[in-house]
């Protein structure tokens, strides 16, 4: 076979090899999409899986959410960073994963850089809450009880590392108070104790502690967003009353592995879009107190990276390890 016709043989390869690509990418989808969601059943990782699912789902192909537990979120995370890079399998993240997480574990940092952002899909506001049998009725007036106290008390988180930790640490390093951590593993048992006063205060997500501020098991005395809360419009925003600039707001989002065809993603993102403006997912998701949300890629990468910038400070300062 001459010189020239190998060549011609094989650029007619390469284009076939090219073409197939480009119909692959625009058949997306072409088999079962499975969502991870790398936390247990029933919260509120959940809650945007079934949502995305169900959006995803429009494109006529089925949808499926896999629950990997543990690790807090890195076994699901993990696999999703193995898997082909095709858009059919999809994790919920969540942002301590992306930006406290992998500066405390070298795990987390590495599956963090094998997964790639895809969309925000919103905003858990949290809250700076205490039992109701503590003699406080605002914000203020639990800054001036703590210092009253020194060390003498202990707020509830979910778990070292976790979002309730380091925005508990940064709470304290703004208002100058002294309150020991006593780590719990998870919401549910931590909220327990709260409730009954074995700690004296938490900074806690919406879909945890709403039923029990609603119902007067517990007192919220601000919110930790820039702004006020759907869910709670009369609890007043720490910025407002005591510490001006305060920011501090639990996100999800959607991830994939690292890779995927521009293509995919930006079918991905409009769907996206469309599923958490819709009626039916903001009613779903406000009644836990969520606020849906969307983004393109690189807003998300943003965010995820000026997190990553304030919240090793308070790492640094606040000397937090996973030990």
């Amino acid at each position: 076979m001459s010189p020239w016709k190998k060549i011609a043989l094989a650029l007619c390869g390469a284009g076939l090899a090219l073409a197939a690509t480009g119909v692959q990418a625009q058949a997306y989808p072409n088999k079962l999409i499975t969502i991870v969601a790398p936390y247990p059943p029933g919260g509120a990782t959940d809650l945007y899986a079934r949502s995305v699912a169900n959006g995803l789902a429009e494109w006529g192909q089925p949808t499926v959410v896999d629950n990997k537990a543990g690790a807090s979120g890195m076994i699901g995370a993990d696999h999703v960073s193995r898997q082909p890079a095709d858009g059919h399998t999809l994790l919920i993240g969540a942002s301590s994963m992306f930006s406290v997480l992998p500066q405390l574990n070298e795990r987390m940092k590495e599956v963090s850089q094998r997964v790639e952002p895809i969309s925000l899909l919103g905003l858990n506001p949290s809250y700076v809450v205490v039992p109701t049998t503590l003699p406080v009725d605002t914000i203020q007036d639990l800054i001036a009880y703590l210092k009253a106290n020194p060390g003498k008390f202990g707020y509830g988180s979910a778990g070292k590392g976790t979002s309730q930790h380091v925005f508990m640490e940064l709470f304290k390093q703004r208002a100058g108070v002294d309150t020991f951590s006593v780590h719990y593993k998870g919401s549910g048992p931590m909220v327990v104790d709260l409730i009954s006063g074995r700690t004296v205060m938490a900074i806690e997500q919406g879909p945890a502690v709403l039923r029990d501020i609603k119902s007067g098991k517990l007192k919220a005395l601000a919110v930790t967003t820039a702004r006020r809360a759907q869910a709670l419009p009369n609890v007043p925003t720490l910025a407002e009353t005591v510490l001006p600039g305060f920011e501090a707001v639990t996100w999800f989002a959607l991830y994939g592995p690292s890779g995927m065809p521009k293509s995919v993603v930006a079918k991905l993102v409009p769907q996206i879009a469309k599923t958490m403006a819709s009626a039916e997912v903001k009613e779903r998701l406000h009644a836990v107190g969520v606020e849906p949300a969307s983004s393109s890629p690189e807003e998300l990468s943003k965010r995820q990276s000026s997190e990553t910038t304030m919240w090793k400070e308070v790492i640094t300062r606040a000397d937090i390890t996973l030990d």
